[in-house]
């Protein structure tokens, strides 16, 4: 199989890895250890897919007509050309969110192929989300495989459009801090229509053509309305003037207004005026945010906060110290301390009392301003070590999660980490490798500020195990910015340390982020680092790995003999540990490089010593694959009927495969060995199977597909 070759390669996944091969093959391909079970891959052919992103409408908004028309009549005057650009402006808490919401819900007609929202973040405490998170995040909404994403933004970019250049789609973008930022999200067609909400006036959206939706506080008629649809028609009667009031003292802003509401609500037998009477009185605390009319928003959040149980008010200040954009109740239970039942439990009385936001299956979130709210309770009751220790469980909880992944994804892989023999015994979480990677890529921007809150803040050996854990996903899922950064953390926190192995790890797994980027110079300087710390620390494991790391950099920059030798020292480390698997797959990366260089008569003897490891493996795909990496190496000998006979065999164990791309390879190699053998009928009939697989799977270089039908057409006409 080809693949990632054999540094880091994967195996028992069931999962498809990008590669470079040599020596006739190319494309998209895969390798793996042992597989054990199907082989499931997910092609990279485009999905038609509707994604339907919008966050659901509080229940309780209230009126916003004036602000609907007016985003009406900029949908009713559009014109040819760019989509038309609203910049929605406002107070925090004002309900910006809320609106665009609601007018998406209700102008989804407008929008066939879809709505795309996106979380800048850009007024919480942590750093804001980059465009080229949301860009690649739009992108597999749209259906685009881990296999088509771009590296680089600008490709991303012009995919972006060309995807959305017929389309008529929603786009929200929420809690944006520039212009900048909504440049390369612009769709592609002026039949979409782009949302932005910030709490500045951003010129630089104007200058494109953007049109100003102010969103203020309500009126005191509205504010009341929302405060009364929250208590009951009853109550608000009874006591109008004191909802009045209640309203004032909230600064008739949605958020404040929702939070008091859901206190009164859960307690029906309070009298309004006792809120009334407290909120008055919380006036003097806290003045940090301030309404239209300089009152203290913060009161409004200290009031509730006084009205909540101890527990309550305990999870409160702890959830909040989560560096991550939101939360599910595994998290929030390792924070607390708690069983997940009684978490849920806690998490939904919070919902209840309107401080924390429920985002649908499983996922929390604090507005940001209660966020605010609660991280100063938290520093005034907890301080620093209360911090830490949070942050401390949230990253033991992230560890386990991503080990649990990781050892489903990778069931034969070696780990330097504590914590994968820590969890063996622990519950299996995934039943596959897909749930696996399907449940964990959602969180990777929680992962990402982890780490890095985790790198501030000392917690050196929970950085480097996690970076090792999440290392399935960004092979399989690409990332490769985040994947980048995640492993310079993880290499400083390793040296921190003083851990050779584990820095030796780190070193590599970036390598092989270079080395998927075609960076070729990078992954080998990665690959001498990893290298050195091996030996240092008398890893033979690491020390192979990152010979093979650098063999295929070194392979990829043409310099065959150095390749060669790279790979010949990683398979004798491997024989003298007696580290079988390793050792195939060094042997197989050996075979290969040698088939580059040119030399057909070693090559075809490596890649017969790599088939028989991959036979005492007992993994029939393994072998399967093996054999096809063969068959080419015996085609070019000559031997081509030998040849046939192993890609026949090959087709029976992988047919049913479900991966274009390991079918796409062995009909290419049936299709070579029959061409050799004169039956050119077979020959073409293989050969076009082959280039349609590649088709399907995406394959961009048809090329060397074409050139081969190209000789075989030729030798049809001859005759």
């Amino acid at each position: 199989m080809g693949g990632l070759d054999a540094a880091g390669a994967p195996e028992g996944t069931g999962i498809a890895v990008g590669n470079t091969i040599s020596g006739g093959s190319f494309g998209v391909s895969v390798q793996a250890g042992a597989i054990h079970g199907g082989v499931h891959v997910h092609h990279p052919t485009l999905t038609r897919v509707v994604p339907r992103q919008l966050p659901p409408v509080p229940a309780h908004f209230t009126n916003r007509a004036a602000e609907a028309r007016l985003l009406d009549e900029v949908w009713a005057g559009r014109a040819e050309g760019a989509p038309p650009l609203v910049l929605l402006t406002g107070p925090g808490g004002a309900g910006k969110t809320a609106l665009a919401s609601f007018w998406g819900a209700r102008t989804t007609d407008h929008f066939p192929d879809g709505q795309l929202y996106a979380d800048f973040g850009g007024f919480r405490p942590e750093r804001p989300v980059e465009p080229g998170q949301v860009l690649s995040g739009f992108l597999r909404a749209l259906g685009v495989a881990p296999e088509q994403m771009p590296v680089e933004m600008a490709e991303q970019a012009s995919l972006y459009r060309s995807l959305t250049a017929q389309s008529r789609l929603l786009v929200l973008l929420d809690n944006v801090t520039s212009a900048a930022q909504v440049a390369p999200l612009m769709p592609g067609s002026a039949g979409g229509m782009v949302l932005m909400t910030s709490r500045l006036r951003l010129a630089g959206v104007l200058a494109r053509g953007g049109s100003l939706v102010e969103v203020a506080a309500l009126s005191q008629e509205h504010a009341v309305e929302l405060l009364v649809r929250a208590v009951g028609r009853t109550r608000g009667d009874a006591e109008g003037q004191q909802v009045g009031d209640l309203a004032r003292l909230c600064g008739r802003l949605p958020i404040a207004l929702s939070v008091v509401g859901a206190r009164l609500a859960l307690r029906p037998r309070w009298p309004v005026a006792r809120l009334v009477r407290e909120l008055a009185d919380e006036q003097r605390r806290l003045a940090a945010l301030s309404a239209d009319e300089g009152l203290s928003v913060s009161s409004v959040f200290d009031v509730s906060y006084e009205g909540l149980s101890a527990g309550q008010a305990r999870a409160y200040r702890l959830l909040a110290l989560h560096p991550g954009p939101d939360f599910g109740p595994g998290l929030a239970a390792a924070v607390l301390e708690l069983p997940v039942e009684e978490t849920a439990e806690v998490l939904d009385s919070l919902v209840d009392a309107s401080v924390l936001e429920d985002r649908g299956i499983d996922k929390y979130r604090f507005h940001d301003l209660v966020r605010l709210h609660a991280h100063g309770r938290a520093a005034a009751e907890g301080g620093d070590g209360e911090a830490r220790a949070v942050l401390e469980r949230i990253a033991e909880h992230c560890l386990s999660v991503a080990v649990a992944a990781s050892r489903v994804v990778m069931p034969g892989e070696w780990h330097v980490g504590p914590a994968y023999g820590r969890d063996a015994e622990g519950e299996v979480v995934f039943a596959t490798g897909l749930e696996a990677l399907d449940s964990l890529e959602p969180e990777l921007p929680n992962l990402m500020a982890v780490l890095r809150a985790a790198s501030e803040c000392g917690l050196d050996q929970l950085v480097w195990q996690l970076c090792e854990a999440m290392y399935s996903l960004f092979l399989y899922r690409k990332h490769y910015q985040d994947w980048i950064d995640a492993y310079g953390m993880g290499i400083e926190a390793a040296d921190r340390c003083g851990d050779e192995a584990a820095r030796s790890r780190m070193h590599h797994r970036r390598g092989v982020a270079f080395h998927n980027l075609a960076q070729s110079e990078e992954a080998l300087r990665e690959g001498g680092a990893a290298l050195a710390a091996a030996r240092a620390a008398g890893h033979e494991l690491a020390e192979s790995a990152a010979l093979q790391l650098m063999g295929m950099a070194s392979r990829a920059l043409g310099r065959f003999g150095d390749a060669i030798e790279m790979l010949r020292q990683a398979v004798e480390v491997d024989h003298r540990a007696g580290q079988v698997r390793s050792e195939a797959l060094a042997q197989r990366l050996l075979g290969s490089a040698h088939h580059a260089a040119g030399h057909t008569g070693p090559a075809v003897d490596v890649l017969e010593r790599a088939c028989e490891l991959a036979a005492r493996l007992s993994d029939p795909p393994v072998l399967a694959m093996s054999r096809v990496y063969l068959a080419e190496a015996l085609t070019r000998a000559g031997r081509a009927s030998e040849a046939l006979e192993l890609a026949r065999a090959a087709w029976t164990v992988m047919e049913d495969s479900g991966s274009s791309q390991y079918r796409a390879r062995i009909m290419m190699a049936w299709g070579q060995a029959a061409e050799g053998l004169g039956d050119l009928t077979t020959a073409r009939d293989r050969l076009l199977r082959a280039r349609d697989f590649f088709i399907e799977a995406g394959v961009p270089n048809l090329q060397p597909v074409r050139e081969a039908l190209g000789r075989v057409e030729a030798r049809f006409d001859e005759g």
